[in-house]
């Protein structure tokens, strides 16, 4: 999470109702890690009295009811963990090999009330954008992409509408690093889905930012990436040359711009952007490029 900027308001009621709210949270924040999920309960449901419209009791639901909904259960199966967990390995009848371990589960009537939790906080809340982030950690750790797009959608319609003025929790205001905090964790989705192996998804998350933030390098050159890498190099250049045109000291992307036109079998081109690389300051860089240029030289 990116640096929040913290604020004075100098109203005394005011000032007291916020005294309040973060007294109730960091009652509850001392008993979320320390304590039964039946006290956690008892709190939030004293804190939900005090307040029952406040934005972090519903973020205190969601929490409570997603850890309600997990469970870790025993399996047996032909297939070893991909993650590096600890496994018991025997062999079957057949002498094949059969592994156990742990595996997470979840309840999905107790995920369903958490959903509805946020999601009431969500249309409640537009600004706060820790809540549908809270959402989307939960929808991305149980790999549920379809239900994460049409959030990820609603929170780059939201940033348009609110100039990304953002609040978090207690509803303090994000500040001037809004954009900053939204950008970069749109990235860091995109990142995400292109990791999971999911291009179209990637690709519909980079068209929904390029609607509303066209000159946006970052996303500029995710789409282009994506278009090259899945063999879109006719479509994938031009945008790689427009990128170049208005930040001509981009590394990675006169990198980008050299290999496609390599890859195209246009010589001529690809020595022009690598010798732009092998002059860029970047040592790593500059030996690609030079590696390069001997390879189309011989």
């Amino acid at each position: 999470m990116k640096r929040l900027l913290l604020f004075i308001i100098l109203t005394a009621g005011i000032t007291g109702h916020l005294a309040a709210q973060a007294s109730w949270y960091e009652r509850y924040r001392e008993c979320i890690n320390d304590s039964s999920l039946e006290y956690t309960r008892q709190v939030i449901e004293q804190w939900e009295q005090a307040e029952p419209e406040s934005a972090d009791v519903y973020a205190a639901w969601f929490n409570y009811y997603y850890k309600m909904s997990r469970d870790e259960v025993m399996q047996m199966t032909p297939i070893p963990p991909e993650d590096g967990r600890q496994a018991l390995e025997f062999e079957d009848s057949t002498g094949a090999p059969v592994y156990m371990y742990e595996v997470q589960v979840f309840d999905d009537s107790l995920l369903a009330i958490a959903h509805e939790k946020i999601d009431r906080a969500i249309s409640l809340y537009p600004d706060r954008l820790d809540l549908p982030f809270g959402k989307l950690a939960v929808l991305f750790r149980l790999e549920d992409y379809d239900s994460a797009m049409p959030v990820l959608h609603q929170v780059i319609e939201r940033s348009h509408l609110n100039g990304n003025r953002w609040t978090w929790t207690l509803n303090t205001p994000v500040g001037e690093d809004g954009e900053t905090m939204f950008k970069s964790s749109m990235q860091d989705y995109f990142s995400r889905l292109f990791d999971a192996e999911l291009d179209d998804k990637a690709m519909q998350l980079v068209e929904w930012l390029l609607q509303y933030y066209p000159d946006e390098v970052m996303f500029r050159s995710d789409k282009a990436s994506l278009l090259a890498l899945t063999g879109n190099n006719d479509q994938a250049l031009p945008l790689f040359l427009s990128i170049h045109k208005d930040y001509p000291d981009d590394n990675i992307v006169t990198s980008n711009i050299a290999y496609i036109y390599k890859t195209m079998g246009d010589k001529e081109n690809a020595l022009k952007y690598y010798r732009l690389l092998s002059k860029c300051d970047d040592e790593e860089m500059e030996e690609l490029a030079r590696g390069a240029i001997s390879e189309l030289t011989e």
